[in-house]
């Protein structure tokens, strides 16, 4: 009521006073809500920032010697796995002097102590001039695949099946003519690929269709990039290399050599192809780059720590006391101010819930 000295006049509502049903709560804005989730945005910001930025403007040229290193180690690769195929010919010619000096010994027990000594065989076999096996040990293998030679010699099977299949023949001379054919593991092919280092080596038939890979690879897939498909026909006429090239935004150093030998027989169209992405090449400022990428996931975790603990703490709170405060200026005194802490903000809380048991004792 206004009182007002000698008259009397009704009462008014006070203009500095929201109407009944109405507080100044409609006209609350949460503040300290809006700066938590300014503060964590802005951190959260940076913290991307951080991590990203260095590869935008930390954008240096490749060097020549990476690319060299790269060529080197992939034609390292080509020369180890030439190597390992020459060493199926000289094992088969090992097993085709004994065959020839055969005294106690048998053609399936040599053939049997290869294939358990040297585990890079699936399978071997020794043929008669007419091709009749005369025996075996390991698994069965295709003998019609690589065709009768007077030399040792290597074939690639056409793509067929889950598995590459490579085979070595040796002839047998003598009394005991004929020849010994074995076929190569596939994990006997991927082995000397690891020579090439970091990132994806594929080896490739003369069809430059992948038949072994460094990592996951399904048989006989062409290549789906055309950079990796024009380094496999310059290993097949060109010989080994590498080149920088841009796939999607990303640089990658592409190496290349084929799979040779001296021998014309042994020449199957093999190739190493190597592709070794930015992210996996050592330069100068990689080191920066891991740092800062560093920094910003310690920049959003303590951002994500100290933001959760604030809206724990103070936030979650302060928005319940509003919200109680609300209620009780309402007129709606059933709910009780529930108090769990012994703070400032548990002062209040205590307050209030003093202040609601009062209006009730008013009621």
């Amino acid at each position: 009521m206004t009182v007002r000295v000698g008259r009397h006049h009704k009462s008014a509502p006070d203009t500095d006073v929201p109407p009944s049903g109405e507080t100044s709560l409609g006209r609350y804005f949460p503040v300290a809500v809006a700066m938590w989730a300014l503060g964590a945005v802005a951190f959260l910001v940076l913290a991307v920032t951080t991590a990203t930025a260095p590869s935008s403007w930390l954008v240096e040229d490749i060097p020549d010697s990476v690319a060299a290193e790269q060529q080197a180690r992939t034609a390292l690769a080509a020369r180890q796995l030439q190597r390992s195929l020459d060493s199926g010919v000289s094992d088969l010619a090992s097993v085709a002097a004994g065959i020839r000096v055969l005294n106690d010994e048998t053609p399936n027990r040599l053939l049997s102590q290869l294939v358990s000594t040297r585990n890079r065989y699936r399978g071997t076999a020794y043929l008669a001039p007419t091709g009749e096996i005369r025996a075996k040990a390991g698994e069965d293998i295709d003998t019609t695949v690589i065709t009768t030679t007077d030399k040792p010699a290597l074939a690639a099977a056409a793509a067929q099946g889950i598995s590459p299949r490579v085979f070595v023949s040796v002839p047998v001379t003598g009394p005991r003519a004929g020849r010994l054919v074995a076929e190569f593991k596939p994990e006997a092919l991927i082995r000397p690929l690891s020579l090439a280092g970091p990132g994806n080596t594929r080896l490739l038939n003369k069809e430059r269709k992948v038949i072994g890979a460094t990592t996951g690879f399904t048989a006989f897939e062409p290549l789906t990039r055309p950079d990796l498909d024009q380094a496999a026909q310059s290993a097949a006429t060109q010989g080994a290399g590498s080149a920088v090239r841009d796939v999607d935004g990303q640089r990658h150093v592409v190496s290349w050599a084929p799979v040779t030998s001296k021998e014309a027989t042994r020449q199957i169209g093999l190739a190493v192809v190597t592709d070794r992405p930015e992210t996996a090449l050592t330069l100068p400022h990689s080191s920066e780059k891991r740092e800062l990428l560093l920094l910003g996931v310690l920049i959003a975790a303590i951002t994500v720590v100290i933001f959760g603990w604030l809206y724990a703490v103070i936030i979650s709170p302060l928005s319940a006391l509003a919200k109680a405060a609300g209620q009780i200026a309402r007129g709606h005194t059933d709910d009780a101010v529930i108090v769990r802490r012994y703070d400032h903000l548990g002062l209040i809380a205590r307050d209030l819930e003093l202040l609601r048991r009062g209006l009730l004792r008013r009621s």
